[in-house]
C-alpha cells in the first residue's frame, strides 16, 4: 500500500488560499475560531488538533489558545482560536474540523450513556460499528467520555482478561444449540476468564440462564441478554407482548435466578442501546448490572466550524458570525499534550 501525504486529504481551496494569502496579505493578522452548536458537549481531539499544528506548521509564528481536553462546552463556545498570518495554519481548517467533530462526538456520546446509566458500568462493544482502523482514536475518545470496559485487547491496554465480551451467538450455534456445552467448552478453555452465558439464543432468557446456573453455581458469574428488537421473548404470555431486551424481561430474569440460588449472577443486556434507552431501563428500576453498547457511541452528530473573525486585530466576519470572546482559553506553549 503507498503511502498518502496528509496533505492530499484537504480540500484544494485551502491550498488556494494560502498562495493568495501568502502573496497579497503576508503581513495581515487573521483570527480563525473553532466552536460546535450543541449543549452539554464533552470536548475530544483538541490534543489531536494541536498536535496537528505542532507537526505540519511553525507554532512559533502564530499564536495558539484552546481548552483542555474533556472540558464540558456548550453552543458557540470558542475551543480553538488560532491568530496569525493565515496562510501559516488556515490549510488545516478543514481537517481540525473533522477531528474534532468525531472525536467530540464520541466523548459525548460516551459522557451521556455513562451519565445516563447512573455510574453502572458500560461495555463499549464498537468495534463491529465503523472501519477498524479508526478503533484507537475511539477508544481513546471513549475513554474520555468516561467509559472504562472494552470488548476488544486494544481497549484492555491487551490483557486478555480485562477485556468483556462474553461470547457470540456463533458458539452456541457450534454446539448445535445447546448453551451449557457451549459454556463448557468455554470454562474448560479460559477456566480464569469469568464465565458469562449468552442466553437469548433460544428466544428464552430464564430457560437457559437458569440451565447455566445450574450447571454452574458460583461459577457462573453472569448472563448477557441480546434479544433481537423484533422478537418476544417466550416468558411472555399472549397479550403482553414486549420485543427485544425490555425492563419486565430482566425484572422477570433477575426474579428467577434469585429463586434459583442465583443471588450472584450478574445480568448484562445489549442490544440497540444508547443513552435513552438506558434512561428508559434506569426510570424503570431494571435490575441491570452492566449496559453493552455498540453503534450509539460512534454515532457522529457534533460538527465543527472556523470562522475568521479579526482581521488585524478589527471585528469583520461574514454575516451572522462575529468575534466570540471566551476568557477560559489557555496559551499554549509547547508543552507534550498527550492525545492517546
Amino acid at each position: 500500500m503507498s503511502i498518502v501525504k496528509l496533505e492530499n486529504k484537504l480540500a484544494t481551496y485551502f491550498f488556494k488560499t494560502k498562495e493568495i494569502a501568502e502573496h497579497f496579505c503576508k503581513n495581515d493578522i487573521v483570527t480563525l475560531q473553532f466552536f460546535q452548536r450543541h449543549n452539554d458537549v464533552k470536548l475530544c481531539g483538541i490534543n489531536e488538533a494541536i498536535n496537528l499544528l505542532k507537526d505540519k506548521t511553525d507554532i512559533t509564528k502564530y499564536t495558539i489558545k484552546y481548552l483542555k481536553e474533556g472540558s464540558i462546552i456548550h453552543n458557540r463556545e470558542v475551543v480553538l482560536e488560532l491568530e496569525g498570518p493565515y496562510y501559516e495554519f488556515g490549510l488545516w481548517e478543514g481537517m481540525i474540523d473533522g477531528i474534532l467533530a468525531r472525536q467530540t462526538s464520541i466523548a459525548t456520546n460516551a459522557y451521556r450513556i455513562v451519565k445516563a446509566a447512573n455510574n453502572k458500568p458500560i461495555v463499549s462493544m464498537a468495534d463491529r460499528a465503523d472501519h477498524y482502523i479508526n478503533s484507537l482514536n475511539d477508544i481513546y475518545a471513549s475513554r474520555v467520555g468516561g467509559i472504562t470496559n472494552f470488548c476488544t485487547l486494544e481497549g484492555a491496554d491487551f490483557d486478555l482478561e480485562k477485556s468483556y465480551g462474553s461470547m457470540p451467538h456463533a458458539l452456541i450455534q457450534m454446539f448445535k444449540g445447546d448453551i451449557v456445552k457451549a459454556c463448557e467448552a468455554y470454562h474448560e478453555t479460559f477456566p480464569n476468564s469469568a464465565l458469562y452465558a449468552l442466553v437469548d439464543f433460544h428466544n428464552d432468557v430464564i430457560f437457559d440462564s437458569l440451565a447455566c446456573l445450574k450447571r454452574f453455581g458460583k461459577d457462573l458469574k453472569g448472563v448477557r441478554i441480546d434479544t433481537s428488537k423484533s422478537m418476544v421473548d417466550k416468558m411472555f404470555k399472549e397479550g403482553e407482548a414486549q420485543f427485544g431486551v425490555t425492563p419486565l424481561q430482566v425484572k422477570r430474569l433477575r426474579e428467577a435466578l434469585d429463586k434459583n440460588n442465583g443471588k450472584h449472577v450478574k445480568i448484562v443486556v445489549s442490544s440497540g442501546f444508547d443513552a435513552e434507552k438506558i434512561k428508559k431501563f434506569e426510570k424503570q428500576k431494571a435490575p441491570v448490572d452492566s449496559y453493552g453498547v455498540g453503534e450509539a457511541l460512534l454515532r457522529i452528530n457534533i460538527h465543527f466550524s472556523a470562522d475568521a473573525t479579526r482581521l488585524n486585530g478589527i471585528e469583520i466576519a461574514k454575516a451572522g458570525r462575529k468575534y466570540l470572546t471566551n476568557k477560559n482559553l489557555v496559551i499554549y506553549k509547547g508543552e507534550n499534550l498527550n492525545e492517546k
